[in-house]
């Protein structure tokens, strides 16, 4: 009796079409002389229970779709409105809310697109919270543990937190609104405009603790580290710009809105922070930056140690090559609808159950048009080849809520001929059936299958949410059925639906992300040999830096980690902010080879003035990158955490493997002293 009044009371709501429930179900009976409906459960009449569940539990359509296979609970179907809008689908999911807390059931799951809607909305508005507070958080840590000052923690972050307010304020005056890609926007510029304030801070204190007049520091440091800063700025956004190769326009306009930010913050820290240093520079920040030896003595160790084990070096890093190929031979490109939600969310324990006791949650969506206009849908021989394929769906994918005319034309049968299997009618019986839903053609039921000329006709199921590498496996056998046991001269067959165009979409991320990932590197190798002029520094300034990518890309491999939209965007943006610190630190060496240093005293100075604010600024990405491992959002998780290797790997690479690299070409062309 609740259901029945609960399937009433939601009939009556807004955007609401159709509620289908185990209340109001009717079965068509032909075996009289006229057409009679009859109901499915005799809710009414306790004395019927027993004899409708013998019924039920016999008809296969029935199971998995509105009735469990554990007989424990009930399914309702609600169709809405199509394309509702955010205000309508949120309205709409509230009122269903309120109304079943109403009737007090003992457990209830809902699954749909507005309620995964709705709480995707609220973890993202609690999320974007949560990264700008913990990523605030570890990087004034770390800015702390490097200058030992609140100057040294208050200047810097100003420039960056500017740099992020402009940006949204950008974003809200052009009428954007925050998605999950947008929830790491903050952290992009918070972590990438850092990097330019740290090497522009760093450097200024060095130049005032060796006593150089404070007029003359600002050229300096253009000299010395605005070109390579600059450099870096268009890596970055070379990075970030790539994601314009996605075909989703929600990446696309995070790639553009974080650039802008990176940007703002390369500006503020050639603008603000010089006025901010050159009229107030604390004097116990000077001695602290004087007194700071430790560092360079273990930098001073660490340096000599690479030379002495190149070969060393060489041979580990050809290993971990060798083993991350392997790795990355077992990446698999997959696509799980809520795979990107926590399993502690409730909207996803709710498809987990509905996976688990119904058919599913997934949609399969299968058009069927006629080749031969001059026959119908309902010409016995073309429904006789569409129940094969409807058979075969049902048996293949183990689907529910299956809609096809094949099932609505056994339906009737089971009902009036009294067959208990279910099975497809003979001609004779079926021309009766088929003379009724001709004459009923025009019925919305009837019209959402078969469209009015008979020429066309889909099947519409749920199966469970099983990942596209296995649906593209059960779709592919669905294929080889067909064009061995289907007329092909009859009936043309076309999967399609959501779920279908989000496992091509998915796949067609995959794919941009790659051209974007070698457009990053066509761009930036160009960059490389007009400033260097020599393709040798090109394989230089590469190795370096696509060394970390085969390492994640293996890792990923061998931990199995899939290749999906959220993961492939870790290539393209991870390499343009791998870059930034081999840009500092060929830049600083070939200022000081131009000073005439020696090449041994050329790579101490270069080691010693570009080694701490590498490892500062790593440690800043690090901190803001992992405030993203705190989502509910798997596809944020795997961001961060990726992206946090990639970071570690590139850091490592730069101190030891880049070195190395250098030390070989120039120690062919400089004699050493």
């Amino acid at each position: 009796m609740k259901i029945d009044a609960l399937t009433k009371a939601l009939s009556q709501f807004n955007y609401i079409q159709k509620v289908t429930s185990p209340t109001n179900i009717k079965t068509i009976d032909l075996s009289g002389i006229l057409p009679i409906q009859k109901q499915l459960l005799h809710f009414n009449d306790s004395s019927l229970f027993n004899e409708d569940s013998i019924a039920i539990y016999q008809s296969p359509h029935l199971i998995g779709s509105f009735f469990p296979t554990n007989s424990k609970s009930l399914s309702l179907y609600i169709k809405t409105d199509d394309e509702l809008t955010k205000n309508a689908s949120d309205t709409l999911a509230n009122q269903i809310e309120r109304t079943l807390k109403y009737y007090k059931f003992d457990e209830i799951h809902y699954v749909g697109r507005i309620f995964a809607q709705k709480a995707y909305l609220i973890n993202l508005q609690q999320e974007f919270a949560i990264f700008m507070t913990v990523s605030l958080f570890l990087v004034i840590i770390f800015l702390w543990l490097s200058f030992k000052r609140i100057y040294g923690v208050i200047v810097p972050m100003s420039i960056v937190i500017i740099s992020v307010v402009w940006t949204l304020g950008i974003m809200s005056l052009l009428g954007k609104s925050i998605n999950i890609m947008t929830t790491m926007l903050p952290i992009m510029i918070f972590v990438a405009g850092m990097s330019d304030v740290v090497h522009y801070f760093s450097k200024y204190f060095d130049e005032v603790s060796k006593g150089t007049e404070k007029s003359k520091i600002y050229s300096l440091i253009i000299k010395e580290v605005g070109f390579p800063t600059f450099l870096t700025l268009i890596t970055t956004v070379v990075g970030f710009l790539s994601l314009l190769f996605s075909s989703i326009k929600p990446i696309r306009e995070f790639g553009i809105y974080t650039s802008i930010g990176i940007i703002i913050a390369f500006i503020l820290s050639y603008t603000l922070l010089p006025a901010l240093l050159y009229f107030f520079t604390p004097k116990k920040l000077i001695i602290l930056k004087q007194s700071n030896n430790r560092t360079y003595k273990y930098m001073h160790s660490n340096l000599f140690w690479i030379f002495r084990r190149q070969k060393i070096i060489f041979v580990i890093s050809i290993l971990v090559l060798i083993i991350s190929v392997i790795g990355i031979s077992k990446i698999k490109v997959n696509n799980i609808l809520l795979e990107d939600l926590s399993d502690k969310i409730k909207i996803k324990q709710d498809f987990i159950f509905f996976d688990k006791y119904y058919s599913g949650v997934r949609p399969l969506e299968i058009l069927i048009n006629l080749k031969d206009t001059s026959r119908s849908i309902w010409d016995y021989e073309v429904m006789v080849e569409l129940n094969k394929v409807n058979d075969f769906i049902k048996k293949e994918y183990n689907a529910g809520f299956l809609i096809s005319a094949p099932n609505i034309v056994k339906t009737i049968y089971h009902n009036s001929f009294i067959d208990t299997k279910l099975n497809f009618p003979d001609s004779s019986d079926y021309e009766i059936i088929s003379k009724q839903l001709i004459r009923n053609k025009k019925n919305k039921d009837i019209s959402r299958i078969v469209s009015s000329d008979g020429l066309s006709s889909r099947i519409s199921a749920k199966i469970q949410d099983m990942g596209s590498i296995k649906v593209n496996d059960h779709n592919n056998k669905l294929i080889s059925f067909i064009k061995k046991n289907i007329n092909n001269n009859i009936l043309e067959f076309k999967l399609t639906g959501a779920a279908h165009l989000v496992d091509r979409n998915n796949e067609y991320m995959v794919s941009n992300m790659a051209q974007g990932f070698l457009f990053s590197i066509f761009i930036i190798t160009m960059l490389t040999f007009f400033l260097h002029q020599s393709w040798r520094m090109v394989l230089v300034f590469i190795i370096p830096n696509v060394f970390p990518l085969i390492i994640i890309a293996g890792i990923m491999g061998f931990v199995g980690i899939e290749l999906k939209s959220a993961t492939s965007l870790v290539f393209s943006i991870a390499f343009g902010i791998a870059t930034d610190d081999t840009i500092h630190f060929i830049s600083r060496l070939k200022i000081e080879l131009g000073y005439g240093k020696s090449l041994i005293y050329a790579f101490k100075r270069t080691y010693f003035e570009t080694g701490k604010p590498i490892i500062l600024t790593t440690f800043i990405l690090i901190g803001g990158f992992m405030s993203l491992m705190l989502s509910d959002f798997n596809s944020t998780f795997y961001f961060g955490f990726l992206v946090c290797i990639t970071v570690i790997i590139a850091v490592i690479s730069d101190l030891f493997l880049l070195p190395v690299l250098l030390f070989l070409i120039y120690g062919k062309k400089k004699k050493l002293n």
